[in-house]
């Protein structure tokens, strides 16, 4: 598979009526070549933040290639957009949250292995970790730019909400290493 490939058949099935449903089932068309789209993107670092991970951007779409080090743990955040994760290699588990009256609520964890995938809608709240001996890689489908989208974060050991501020991430992702109890 080529990147621009890809980038096409995400385009169209964004363009769709329900561009969740439609990305779900090229996701689930594209489970069996996780290692081709894993080698074709193998030029984009994954890691270091969004700006090293992305590889297609626009005002409707975002695709990241993300890689989760061994022992990466994120802060509880969400995405401004729907989202759709498809797991290539590695194993991560995402805790997913539900917003009760302001407070953030555990309302399940998923294992992704190679394959794997994950829809979230909008409001959907997760931390992603990295479970296995080697990093986690995946697709990342977003609804929109995610770089200009309204978005969250939560401290891992209050579970305050706060804007997306990068630096503050970064903080909250090393808190989140030593607070598996408060949000994980």
């Amino acid at each position: 598979m080529k990147v621009h490939e890809l980038v096409a058949r995400c385009a169209q099935a964004r363009e769709s009526t329900d561009p969740l449903k439609a990305m779900r089932e090229l996701l689930d068309g594209l489970r069996s070549d996780t290692a081709a789209i894993e080698a074709a993107l193998d030029y984009v670092p994954g890691t270091g933040g969004n700006a090293n991970q992305v590889f297609y951007r626009a005002p409707d779409l975002t695709l990241l290639k993300v890689r989760f080090p061994d022992g990466r743990r994120t802060p509880p955040h969400n995405h401004g957009t729907w989202a759709m994760i498809l797991l290539l290699s590695g194993e991560e588990k995402n805790t997913l949250y539900r917003r009760d009256d302001g407070v953030l609520r555990k309302a399940g964890e998923m294992i992704l292995t190679s394959g794997d995938i994950l829809p979230m809608l909008a409001e959907t709240v997760h931390v992603a970790e990295c479970i296995g001996d080697v990093p986690a890689v995946g697709l990342h489908v977003y609804g929109g730019d995610i770089f200009k989208l309204p978005r969250h974060m939560w401290n891992p050991e209050t579970l305050e909400e706060h804007p997306l501020d990068w630096t503050l991430y970064e903080t909250f992702a090393r808190v989140a290493l030593s607070a598996a109890g408060a949000a994980g």
